[in-house]
Protein backbone atom coordinates (compact mmCIF):
# COMPACT_ATOMS: atom_id res chain seq x y z
CA UNK A 1 0.00 0.00 0.00
CA UNK A 2 1.61 3.63 -0.86
CA UNK A 3 2.12 5.97 1.82
CA UNK A 4 -0.71 8.01 0.14
CA UNK A 5 -2.96 5.69 0.85
CA UNK A 6 -1.80 4.84 4.32
CA UNK A 7 -2.20 8.55 4.95
CA UNK A 8 -5.67 8.57 4.01
CA UNK A 9 -6.98 5.70 6.13
CA UNK A 10 -5.04 7.31 9.49
CA UNK A 11 -7.34 10.22 9.15
CA UNK A 12 -10.22 7.93 8.28
CA UNK A 13 -9.67 5.67 11.39
CA UNK A 14 -11.88 7.60 13.56
CA UNK A 15 -14.68 8.45 11.40
CA UNK A 16 -14.54 5.13 9.24
CA UNK A 17 -17.52 3.30 11.07
CA UNK A 18 -19.80 6.74 10.66
CA UNK A 19 -19.09 6.80 7.13
CA UNK A 20 -18.98 3.54 6.28
CA UNK A 21 -20.50 1.16 8.82
CA UNK A 22 -24.55 0.95 7.91
CA UNK A 23 -23.79 1.63 4.06
CA UNK A 24 -21.85 -1.37 3.94
CA UNK A 25 -23.17 -3.20 6.76
CA UNK A 26 -25.51 -5.43 4.10
CA UNK A 27 -22.67 -6.41 2.13
CA UNK A 28 -20.43 -7.55 5.24
CA UNK A 29 -23.98 -9.95 6.11
CA UNK A 30 -24.03 -11.57 2.53
CA UNK A 31 -20.45 -11.80 2.39
CA UNK A 32 -20.78 -13.87 6.06
CA UNK A 33 -23.15 -16.10 4.67
CA UNK A 34 -21.81 -16.53 1.54
CA UNK A 35 -18.63 -18.04 2.99
CA UNK A 36 -20.69 -20.57 5.00
CA UNK A 37 -17.85 -20.76 7.46
CA UNK A 38 -17.00 -24.62 9.01
CA UNK A 39 -16.15 -25.32 12.67
CA UNK A 40 -12.55 -26.04 11.33
CA UNK A 41 -12.02 -23.32 9.47
CA UNK A 42 -9.13 -20.71 9.26
CA UNK A 43 -9.97 -17.54 7.88
CA UNK A 44 -7.94 -14.40 6.80
CA UNK A 45 -9.56 -11.25 6.23
CA UNK A 46 -7.30 -9.17 4.46
CA UNK A 47 -8.21 -5.42 4.64
CA UNK A 48 -9.74 -6.30 8.03
CA UNK A 49 -9.78 -2.31 8.99
CA UNK A 50 -11.53 -0.92 11.92
CA UNK A 51 -12.83 -4.59 12.28
CA UNK A 52 -16.83 -4.09 11.63
CA UNK A 53 -17.00 -7.45 10.34
CA UNK A 54 -15.42 -9.24 13.40
CA UNK A 55 -18.39 -9.59 15.45
CA UNK A 56 -20.40 -11.32 13.35
CA UNK A 57 -17.85 -14.95 12.70
CA UNK A 58 -18.97 -17.47 14.72
CA UNK A 59 -16.89 -17.56 18.07
CA UNK A 60 -15.47 -20.97 17.89
CA UNK A 61 -13.25 -19.95 14.46
CA UNK A 62 -9.78 -18.74 14.17
CA UNK A 63 -9.91 -15.70 12.32
CA UNK A 64 -6.40 -13.67 11.49
CA UNK A 65 -7.01 -9.91 10.40
CA UNK A 66 -4.17 -7.97 8.65
CA UNK A 67 -4.06 -4.66 7.78
CA UNK A 68 -1.36 -2.07 6.91
CA UNK A 69 -2.82 0.74 8.70
CA UNK A 70 -1.73 1.12 12.05
CA UNK A 71 -4.36 3.60 13.18
CA UNK A 72 -7.08 1.43 11.42
CA UNK A 73 -5.91 -1.60 13.52
CA UNK A 74 -5.99 -0.39 16.82
CA UNK A 75 -9.96 0.63 15.83
CA UNK A 76 -10.11 -3.19 15.29
CA UNK A 77 -8.05 -4.14 18.26
CA UNK A 78 -11.17 -1.80 20.27
CA UNK A 79 -13.83 -3.86 19.23
CA UNK A 80 -11.38 -7.71 20.15
CA UNK A 81 -11.27 -6.16 23.47
CA UNK A 82 -15.11 -5.26 23.60
CA UNK A 83 -16.76 -8.15 22.53
CA UNK A 84 -14.17 -10.55 23.80
CA UNK A 85 -13.17 -11.49 20.56
CA UNK A 86 -10.02 -14.39 22.05
CA UNK A 87 -10.50 -16.00 18.44
CA UNK A 88 -9.44 -12.95 16.60
CA UNK A 89 -5.88 -12.10 15.79
CA UNK A 90 -4.59 -8.80 14.37
CA UNK A 91 -1.51 -8.14 12.60
CA UNK A 92 0.36 -4.79 10.52
CA UNK A 93 1.00 -6.00 7.15
CA UNK A 94 0.85 -5.93 3.72
CA UNK A 95 -1.59 -7.84 1.80
CA UNK A 96 1.04 -8.18 -1.52
CA UNK A 97 3.43 -9.52 1.04
CA UNK A 98 2.28 -11.35 3.90
CA UNK A 99 4.23 -13.59 6.30
CA UNK A 100 2.04 -16.55 6.00
CA UNK A 101 3.31 -19.92 5.11
CA UNK A 102 1.54 -21.33 1.69
CA UNK A 103 -1.81 -23.20 1.82
CA UNK A 104 -2.56 -21.77 5.33
CA UNK A 105 -6.15 -20.62 5.23
CA UNK A 106 -9.28 -22.22 4.51
CA UNK A 107 -11.40 -19.20 3.09
CA UNK A 108 -9.94 -15.75 2.61
CA UNK A 109 -11.72 -12.58 2.05
CA UNK A 110 -10.68 -9.35 1.04
CA UNK A 111 -13.48 -6.31 1.54
CA UNK A 112 -13.07 -2.82 0.09
CA UNK A 113 -8.91 -3.85 -0.82
CA UNK A 114 -8.09 -4.93 -4.11
CA UNK A 115 -9.26 -1.42 -5.92
CA UNK A 116 -7.30 0.37 -3.29
CA UNK A 117 -4.01 -1.58 -3.31
CA UNK A 118 -1.39 -0.70 -5.52
CA UNK A 119 -0.32 -3.96 -7.06
CA UNK A 120 -3.98 -5.71 -7.32
CA UNK A 121 -2.72 -9.13 -9.58
CA UNK A 122 0.13 -8.94 -7.17
CA UNK A 123 -2.28 -9.20 -4.04
CA UNK A 124 -4.07 -11.79 -5.76
CA UNK A 125 -1.68 -14.04 -6.16
CA UNK A 126 -0.58 -13.50 -2.71
CA UNK A 127 -4.32 -14.24 -1.50
CA UNK A 128 -4.25 -17.07 -3.78
CA UNK A 129 -0.86 -18.90 -2.03
CA UNK A 130 -1.99 -18.54 1.33
CA UNK A 131 -5.11 -19.80 0.71
CA UNK A 132 -5.34 -23.89 1.12
CA UNK A 133 -5.69 -25.75 -2.59
CA UNK A 134 -9.21 -26.20 -3.07
CA UNK A 135 -9.91 -23.65 -0.78
CA UNK A 136 -12.24 -20.12 -1.05
CA UNK A 137 -11.53 -16.67 -2.07
CA UNK A 138 -14.30 -14.11 -1.64
CA UNK A 139 -13.93 -10.39 -3.05
CA UNK A 140 -15.94 -7.48 -2.04
CA UNK A 141 -16.00 -4.86 -3.85
CA UNK A 142 -17.74 -1.57 -5.98
CA UNK A 143 -15.79 -2.92 -9.25
CA UNK A 144 -16.26 -4.61 -12.00
CA UNK A 145 -20.36 -4.06 -11.58
CA UNK A 146 -22.24 -5.22 -14.82
CA UNK A 147 -24.58 -2.41 -14.89
CA UNK A 148 -23.41 -0.47 -17.62
CA UNK A 149 -24.92 2.89 -15.81
CA UNK A 150 -22.62 2.77 -12.63
CA UNK A 151 -19.73 1.39 -14.53
CA UNK A 152 -19.57 4.58 -16.79
CA UNK A 153 -20.26 6.76 -13.47
CA UNK A 154 -17.24 4.47 -11.74
CA UNK A 155 -15.02 5.40 -14.72
CA UNK A 156 -15.76 9.31 -14.12
CA UNK A 157 -15.20 9.65 -10.42
CA UNK A 158 -12.04 7.16 -10.34
CA UNK A 159 -9.55 9.58 -10.75
CA UNK A 160 -11.73 11.32 -7.11
CA UNK A 161 -11.75 8.32 -5.58
CA UNK A 162 -8.26 7.43 -6.44
CA UNK A 163 -7.00 10.38 -4.35
CA UNK A 164 -9.91 9.98 -1.60
CA UNK A 165 -8.33 6.55 -0.67
CA UNK A 166 -11.44 4.94 -1.65
CA UNK A 167 -10.32 2.85 -5.02
CA UNK A 168 -9.66 3.16 -8.77
CA UNK A 169 -11.97 1.55 -11.41
CA UNK A 170 -10.40 -1.44 -13.59
CA UNK A 171 -11.55 -4.20 -15.33
CA UNK A 172 -11.86 -6.97 -12.27
CA UNK A 173 -12.85 -9.65 -14.30
CA UNK A 174 -9.91 -8.80 -16.84
CA UNK A 175 -7.72 -8.79 -13.55
CA UNK A 176 -9.65 -12.68 -12.60
CA UNK A 177 -8.66 -13.62 -15.67
CA UNK A 178 -4.77 -12.95 -15.18
CA UNK A 179 -4.95 -14.22 -11.74
CA UNK A 180 -6.70 -17.36 -13.09
CA UNK A 181 -9.72 -17.07 -10.65
CA UNK A 182 -12.90 -18.12 -12.11
CA UNK A 183 -15.82 -16.86 -10.48
CA UNK A 184 -18.45 -19.76 -8.95
CA UNK A 185 -20.81 -16.98 -7.63
CA UNK A 186 -21.47 -13.27 -7.68
CA UNK A 187 -23.87 -11.51 -5.78
CA UNK A 188 -24.91 -7.49 -5.46
CA UNK A 189 -25.21 -5.77 -2.48
CA UNK A 190 -25.24 -2.61 -0.12
CA UNK A 191 -27.38 0.87 -2.10
CA UNK A 192 -28.09 0.78 -5.42
CA UNK A 193 -26.16 -3.07 -6.03
CA UNK A 194 -23.39 -0.60 -5.82
CA UNK A 195 -21.03 -3.38 -5.03
CA UNK A 196 -20.69 -7.37 -5.63
CA UNK A 197 -19.51 -10.15 -3.72
CA UNK A 198 -17.40 -12.60 -5.79
CA UNK A 199 -16.82 -16.09 -4.73
CA UNK A 200 -13.83 -18.46 -6.00
CA UNK A 201 -12.82 -21.61 -5.62
CA UNK A 202 -8.79 -21.80 -5.42
CA UNK A 203 -7.96 -24.72 -7.68
CA UNK A 204 -5.67 -23.37 -9.87
CA UNK A 205 -1.78 -22.46 -9.12
CA UNK A 206 -0.70 -18.58 -8.69
CA UNK A 207 1.61 -17.22 -11.28
CA UNK A 208 4.40 -15.03 -10.34
CA UNK A 209 4.08 -11.32 -11.58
Amino acid sequence: MSNHIKKVYSLYASIYDTLFGKLFEHGRHTALKMMDIEPHDTILEVGVGTGLSLPLYPKGIKIIGIDLSEEMLMKAKAKKMKYALNNVHLSTMDASLMAFGDNTFHKVIASHVITVVPDPLRTLNEIKRVCKKDGYIFILNYAGIDNPLISRFEKIISPLRDKLGLGKHFDLNMLLQKACLSPISKQHVNILNACQIIKCRNNTTAENH
